[in-house]
């Protein structure tokens, strides 16, 4: 195991979305930081450790909002050379930086838009990659009746043609077993409960000429991943917990308790707080951490580490 600090951005684009990529086979990478979004820009700023170079980049594409958008994830999702966000009930926008003022935009199909589940529905969705594929998990509750709440999956079949498929029937919250009481009942009788509050770092990030963000948000549950080997075992994020999900048979088990007890995503930087720690193996040189353990523990100033 071999570790390495990423060298630090400005401080005021440390709160902002981050990817990270392998720049060829030597151990070089890029950071990609996501300053800013409009209707038709991509706004990044670029470390390139192979050149030692950090630029800003502006990359103009044809428009698909009315106002900027706001990622799903901090982390960016890294597949096919590129890195992926998914934007909230937008499409995926993705960024190679080695073709610096190109991105890719990957639209959704309809039925997967928020507003295809009808009236008061309300949708948490995160992007993951499995089994060679990438994929989005919508979690879709409903304020009355709460047996409606369901979780699907959604493939993406053919990344140029942006073509998706859903990758098995939904499963209702109210069918949902686990062994451990508390877990079933929660997501049986589970009740929404949303905010419209706009996060601090959102409001610095969106377009100030933007209308103010209203849509609302579930607190919880949150969907985290799919499983890098099955795309049918889902990973949730419930208060205090971590569960996953066997789509196939329904069944939830609990994987951690949480340790941050007594936070409130309400005002969080995300729906979840698991996007500060990028999860790549990668051999970098020449600044090798030895005592990476340290690494990990909070500390006053933030520091992203690869693993």
């Amino acid at each position: 195991m071999r570790w390495t600090s990423i060298p630090e951005t400005h401080r005021e684009f440390s709160i902002f979305p981050v990817g990270l990529s392998r720049n060829g086979s030597k151990g070089e990478y890029y950071v990609v930081k996501l300053t800013a979004t409009t209707p038709s820009q991509l706004k990044v700023y670029v470390v390139d450790s192979k050149r030692g170079q950090r630029k800003f980049y502006c990359i103009e594409h044809p428009p698909w909002s009315e106002s900027g958008w706001w990622p799903t994830q901090c982390l960016a999702v890294n597949f096919n050379k590129a890195l992926h966000w998914l934007a909230h009930d937008e499409p995926i926008v993705a960024y190679n930086p080695k073709y610096r003022h190109a991105c890719i935009i990957i639209h959704r199909s309809q039925e997967m838009h928020h507003a295809s589940h009808g009236h008061g529905a309300v949708v948490s969705e995160t992007l993951t990659v499995s089994m060679g594929h990438l994929r989005i998990i919508q979690l879709v509750c409903y304020p009355f009746p709460n047996d409606h709440h369901h979780l699907s999956i959604w493939t993406l079949v053919d990344y140029e043609q942006s073509l998706w498929k859903k990758e098995h029937d939904s499963v209702y919250f109210r069918d949902m077993v686990s062994g451990i009481p508390w877990i079933q009942d929660y997501m049986r009788q589970h009740n929404l409960e949303t905010t419209k509050q706009m996060s601090f770092l959102m409001a610095v990030f969106m377009d100030k000429r933007a209308p103010p963000e209203t849509r609302k948000r579930i607190i919880f549950p949150h969907p985290l991943l799919c499983h890098p080997n099955n795309p049918l075992l889902v990973y949730l994020y419930l208060p205090e917990s971590i569960v996953s999900l066997d789509v196939a048979t329904k069944k939830l088990q609990l994987i951690t308790k949480d340790i941050k007890r007594g936070t409130c995503p309400k005002v969080g930087r995300y729906e979840s707080g698991y996007d500060m720690v990028i999860p790549m193996t990668l051999h970098l040189e020449p600044s090798l951490l030895s005592d990476h353990e340290r690494v990990l523990l909070p500390c006053h100033k933030r520091t992203h580490v690869v693993r």
